[in-house]
């Protein structure tokens, strides 16, 4: 059920909506197009929908298998499915026992008769045992047609709903799915996916099968959300009010108007002051910091820095593990205030010590990005030591960090730079950061990681090359 007050479910059923306008049996390809930070949201579509609390008459099963290649990614759906359907003994017996629509997991119109007996797997295990890949592309729509067959729901919309949690290029994808659109697919068999608005990585094979499929488009409106649900109760709970003030900051700072933001700036700080809350009042050191960057007021930022910085250092030292997060923001933002200045060695410093502190903290992604942003800036400064020493730095981090990690890092840029530029007496980490590449992303890694470099990286690496300006 879509509760109408609540902002995020508001908006889940403002999907729902779009989808029912839009998305007809015909569409066998479907996509929604939304901001990457709105990924969230889709995936919470896809899980209200494969739930029982879902409005839509499809059935939809949802997926995060990682995508490694396009010769395995039918595979891995089978076994990934299959061991799912193996470990949930308890759902499987009450679906036997009630029908679909005592199924967690299915959402699907009334009046269906339900399974009897067990679902035949046997066809699918046996390929997913022998890894017979090609055969495998074959059964996954045949499995999922028997899974609704199954189920008792043979008239029903049945959408297999992905979102890979490792992921190998999207030129490699875009040809499975082409691979996944030239079979015979029985009909009402829908598979949807999540594209970014701004890289639009399926754009080709959506425009290549224009009939075929439909891709959805709303505006979330999340910043909105987002703050309904953050200062709700504000005028009773200090909390909910100190996120007032930081929404109210935020606008100050959008719309140029300094005295407004200075006044509830101010406001922040008192709030914070009366709580006793640290974390609470070097959020808003660093807020209002950050928020006067655009209006050059130097002296009050640096003493806005130093006192949050220096809450945050007495904390952690104390044992306050919450602060050491925040410390490793106050480093950041005493770097790009250097940087404001003119201060390159100095930012520079800076980003050196967020990255050995993250380290020290066993923060292994933040240290990474630290070492990124000395790496960037450097680079364009030929800052060739302090370059070279970042990469290093970088490279040090390899078995420390997940594939989900290096995917979603910047670990595969500066793992390029070593492998094209190798530092010297440095060849142990240029061999294990070139076999945890072919790990994560094949033995096409390189070819890959510049493809994305000129792709959807491009704006990041952008500005942050307008910082070292």
């Amino acid at each position: 059920m879509i509760h109408p007050h609540n902002p995020v479910m508001q908006r889940l059923g403002e999907m729902a909506g779009r989808w029912r306008q839009e998305v007809t049996p015909r569409h066998r390809l479907i996509r929604w197009m939304l901001r990457p930070e709105d990924s969230r949201m889709y995936e919470g579509f896809c899980r209200l929908e494969a739930s029982p609390h879902g409005s839509l008459d499809n059935l939809f099963v949802f997926f995060y298998t990682p995508f490694l290649s396009v010769e395995e990614y039918s595979h891995a759906l089978i076994g990934n499915w299959l061991q799912e359907y193996d470990e949930n003994t308890e759902q499987r017996a009450q679906i036997t026992a009630k029908g679909a629509n005592g199924m967690s997991g299915v959402n699907g119109p009334g009046g269906v008769s339900g399974p009897k007996g067990e679902w035949y797997t046997s066809p699918y295990r046996t390929a997913f045992v022998t890894k017979d890949y090609a055969l495998c592309d074959a059964l996954l729509p045949e499995m999922i047609h028997s899974y609704r067959e199954w189920l008792g729901m043979p008239q029903t919309s049945v959408v297999l709903a992905l979102l890979p949690r490792q992921f190998n290029g999207p030129a490699a994808f875009n040809v499975w799915l082409k691979s996944w659109m030239l079979q015979s697919l029985p009909e009402r068999m829908q598979l949807l996916l999540f594209d970014h608005l701004q890289g639009n990585f399926w754009g080709e094979t959506f425009e290549r099968y224009r009939d075929d499929s439909c891709t959805l488009q709303h505006d979330l409106r999340m910043e909105q959300a987002i703050r309904e649900i953050a200062s709700a109760g504000a005028a009773t709970d200090p909390h909910a009010a100190f996120r007032q003030c930081l929404f109210e900051m935020g606008e100050a700072a959008a719309a140029r108007n300094r005295q407004r933001l200075q006044d509830w700036g101010e406001k922040a700080l008192v709030l914070g002051k009366k709580t006793g809350d640290d974390t609470l009042l070097a959020t808003a050191y660093l807020s209002y910091a950050g928020m006067l960057f655009p209006f050059n007021t130097h002296d009050k930022i640096d003493s806005l820095l130093d006192e949050g910085l220096k809450l945050c250092s007495k904390g952690v030292e104390k044992g306050d593990e919450g602060l050491k997060s925040l410390l490793l923001q106050y480093y950041a933002y005493k770097g790009s205030h250097c940087q404001l200045r003119k201060q390159r060695k100095e930012a520079l410093d800076w980003f050196m010590r967020m990255g050995e502190e993250a380290q020290a903290f066993g923060y292994w992604s933040q240290a990474l990005s630290a070492y990124y942003k000395v790496f960037v800036f450097a680079r364009y400064k030929h800052f060739d030591e302090e370059k070279e020493k970042a990469v290093r730095c970088a490279m040090q981090l390899t078995d420390k960090l997940s594939p989900e990690e290096i995917t979603s890092s910047e670990y595969p840029f500066l793992a390029l730079e070593l492998v094209q530029h190798p530092l010297k007496d440095a060849e142990p980490l240029v061999l294990e950061a070139a076999q945890k590449m072919v790990e994560v992303f094949g033995s096409g890694w390189q070819h890959t990681v510049e493809d994305l470099q000129k792709n959807y990286t491009r704006q990041k690496i952008r500005n942050a090359q307008q910082l070292c300006t």
